[in-house]
């Protein structure tokens, strides 16, 4: 449930205020059973069977002013402050409560130099919770050792960013900016060892010669989604977009540059409930990352006829090798190419992506004390996709709305 109230005031003088309160509350109800095989079939596994309730309230109130100090020079500062208060609950097994309080404030000032020249700087900030999903505490099995679980005691991570945007004619632009995550999260390969008594087919434990159960020690690798520390990332962002030749070709050009630092350690499986007659060892994750990295993208679009009824799309993207919190990630790129054609009401397009299946994710890390993971996640990127399209309704205001569309992309990416 969501409810929002929102009041916008003006003065004499111009300025403005907007003020407002907002109140989220959800809960989620998940119930997530695992069983194991035995000579007698499947029976439930208690211990990584999770029931999972989740409520969540969030309170927030903010307020902004906003003023134009003459043609040129105009700001805006404003903050939000949040009170959330949220219980879990595994039944029978563990609970927790959380309440804290954030305060987010925002800034921004905007000086049009002149016609052709605007600059701006901005300090935001922000609250990122985790998703629903990624708290139920539920395992995704690849081998008996090999899993990924999700994590009930994540907590929110607090984004901090500065930018600084400059545009050259409505048509190019910079943007310098500085990135800074408390809490940070992510998931994170844990390895270690369990020692724990061994089963038969029939799940009973095993004796040895003196009637003492018989243990055996098994290496496990685990992906846990937990708080590992904090990250800074420095980015340099060049990019245009812009028609040319009587409009008959149109480009949307950027190129980033990026340097990131991620630090911290993962010491304890947060998820880890100990079990009578078992013990775990585990080794640290150690997220130590300092790297320079950048990719670009070029999309392009060609008017193929005077009626303007056809059109050819030229796309690529490149991004070059990057460190993050669980490895360096390979290089990655894609060509995509489209054929639109207009006839009346009707749209006619054919795309394919990824011509030559290069976009797909290969990491490799390798933790201080030798151990590895190496992770390959290829998804078949190479997709034809054939649509046709029939526009209903008043074509004017369909027009105005395509316009809109566009202004408001072209700003999103500036």
């Amino acid at each position: 449930m969501l409810l929002i109230s929102t009041t916008l005031k003006k003065t004499k003088s111009g300025d403005s205020w907007l003020m407002g309160v907002s109140y989220n509350n959800t809960k989620t109800d998940n119930d997530t059973r695992q069983d194991i095989y035995t000579a007698n079939g499947f029976v439930n596994d208690y211990d990584q069977t999770n029931y999972f309730i989740y409520k969540e309230n969030i309170l927030g109130a903010y307020i902004t002013y906003e003023k134009k100090l003459n043609e040129k020079l105009s700001g805006k500062i404003g903050t939000r402050y949040e009170m959330t208060k949220s219980s879990g609950e595994i039944l029978g097994k563990t609970s927790f409560d959380r309440n804290y309080n954030n305060l987010l404030p925002y800034v921004n000032i905007n000086y049009a130099i002149n016609a052709d020249n605007n600059i701006s700087y901005t300090f935001s900030s922000r609250i990122r919770r985790p998703r629903f999903w990624e708290l139920n505490p539920s395992r995704t099995y690849f081998t008996p050792d090999n899993y990924t679980q999700n994590n009930p005691f994540v907590l929110a991570s607090k984004h901090y960013n500065q930018e600084i945007n400059y545009m050259f004619k409505n048509a190019f632009y910079a943007n310098l900016s500085f990135n800074y995550v408390e809490d940070a999260s992510n998931q994170v390969p844990l390895q270690g060892t369990v020692t724990k008594p061994e089963k038969d087919k029939n799940g009973q434990i095993i004796l040895d010669e003196n009637g003492n159960p018989k243990m055996v020690t098994t290496k496990f690798l685990r992906y846990i989604r937990t708080n590992y520390g904090n990250n800074k990332q420095l980015g340099l962002t060049l990019g245009m977009n812009k028609s040319w030749i009587k409009e008959i070709w149109t480009t949307n050009y950027s190129v980033n540059l990026a340097y990131v630092m991620y630090s911290g350690t993962v010491s304890e499986d947060p998820t880890s409930v100990q079990i009578p007659g078992q013990t775990e060892v585990l080794a640290p994750y150690i997220v130590d990352v300092k790297n320079f990295n950048f990719s670009a993208q070029f999309n392009n679009t060609i008017r193929l006829s005077a009626k303007k009824d056809w059109f050819l799309g030229i796309n690529y993207f490149f991004a070059s090798k990057s460190k993050m919190e669980i490895g360096e990630m390979g290089i990655r790129q894609s060509l995509d190419l489209s054929v639109k054609k207009i006839m009346g009401n009707w749209t006619f397009v054919a795309e394919l992506y990824d011509v030559f299946n290069q976009n797909f994710n290969k990491i490799n890390g390798v933790q201080p004390n030798g151990s590895y993971n190496n992770v390959t996640n290829f998804g078949y990127p190479r997709i034809l996709n054939i649509g046709v399209t029939y526009n209903f309704g008043n074509q004017k205001l369909q027009k105005a709305r395509e316009i809109k569309s566009a202004n408001d992309a072209v700003k999103s990416r500036t």
